[in-house]
């Protein structure tokens, strides 16, 4: 007798095979509609560098961890240009006697200094290093000295010489100026200094650097919607999801570390923010009160009433070192200069204190997004 054959017909077959290629699909379609809302996609990484923290937020349809490559960078930047780490290149030419070979990333901070040093007419200065060290706010923090002497000091001033640092490759010599006019590319230098006891320091700018370091990598791996604050230094990008902008504290400037208020709040978008001030960093000695941030044009720590410069820029390194140079100028001269020189586009806004009543100014540019408590 014939036996009956088992086999499924093909079409049967068929059907079959389509159906489970549809289960999987739909399987596969449920896994990557598990996240239905735009914070479902937010990330936020932190971590330790430069003697401080930073964090950040994103928005990442990926979800990808950048953790890894953020410390990569900043390490990278610490090799560099730290003063606290031994060996790193900026130490290296501080202790050299005619200068050192300096690395890419060491031209490229020494272009955006020497911009800001030339438009504040050296209100900052990063050979100011000799005169920090002296007043106890350098790394070997608070040796301040037993004796405040007039010559000790003016002989420093003598050190400053950041306009007369000079870039040497093949033979030839140039000014920090040729960096500002791009006729040289920011690639690796001899850096040469004119006196062995000459110094660097760019904690001044080197944070707001480094943020701005941070974001060209975010760019490039196409997150636009971001904040990333280190030391105090922010970069925000475009606004969250829901349209928001972000929104970050300024400090009243009260000596008090352990107690924290807000002066006012700024909402930022594709912006930087920075803010400098000389109500935490000082100490009191035999009655005088010495704050952190030296006068580079006579040598001695400020002695005016602006206590906070909060500066919002394009970049954070530009706003960190403007920052740092209207707390060397003092309110009256910052604003003079801010309303002179209105084509950099910063928005200021300053604390000074008056009989111990606080009162600010703000520059126009910036009122839109400040909200004062």
């Amino acid at each position: 007798m014939k036996q009956q054959s088992t086999r499924k017909p093909f079409g049967l077959l068929l059907r079959a095979f389509l159906w489970s290629v549809l289960v999987v699909s739909v399987s596969s379609c449920r896994q990557e509609l598990k996240k239905t809302t735009a914070e479902e996609f937010r990330m936020e990484v932190s971590g330790e560098a430069q003697g401080t923290t930073w964090t950040m937020v994103y928005y990442d349809l990926q979800g990808r961890n950048f953790k890894p490559q953020v410390d990569s960078i900043l390490k990278e930047i610490d090799r560099s240009v730290s003063t606290y780490l031994k060996g790193s290149v900026i130490d290296r030419w501080n202790h050299s006697d005619s200068g050192t070979f300096v690395d890419p990333l060491f031209v490229e901070l020494l272009k955006i200094s020497w911009s800001v040093y030339n438009s504040t007419s050296g209100a900052f200065d990063p050979t100011v290093m000799p005169l920090v060290k002296y007043w106890g706010f350098g790394p070997e923090k608070y040796e301040q000295p037993d004796l405040v002497e007039a010559e000790a000091i003016d002989s420093l001033r003598g050190l400053l010489c950041f306009d007369r640092l000079r870039l040497r490759r093949n033979q030839r010599s140039f000014k920090l100026e040729s960096l500002i006019h791009d006729t040289l590319s920011t690639d690796s230098f001899f850096l040469s200094k004119p006196f062995p006891q000459a110094q660097l320091d760019f904690n001044a700018v080197g944070q707001g650097w480094s943020v701005d370091k941070v974001v060209e990598f975010l760019d490039a791996k196409g997150i636009k919607v971001y904040f990333l604050e280190l030391g105090g230094e922010i970069r925000a990008g475009q606004p969250k999801p829901d349209g928001s902008l972000w929104r970050f504290g300024v400090d009243k400037p009260i000596e008090d570390l352990e107690e924290r208020e807000l002066q006012a709040i700024v909402a930022l978008r594709n912006k930087g923010l920075a803010t400098s001030g000389n109500y935490r960093k000082f100490y009191m000695k035999e009655g005088v009160r010495y704050a952190h941030t030296i006068d580079p044009a006579t040598g001695y720590p400020v002695k005016h009433n602006l206590l906070s410069a909060t500066v919002v820029s394009d970049e954070a390194a530009i706003a960190d070192a403007y920052a740092t140079a209207f707390l060397v100028m003092g309110q009256d001269s910052t604003l003079s200069f801010i309303e002179e020189k209105s084509y950099l586009n910063n928005y200021v806004y300053l604390i000074s204190s008056e009989n111990g009543v606080f009162t600010t100014e703000v520059s126009p540019e910036i009122e839109a997004l400040i909200e004062e408590n």
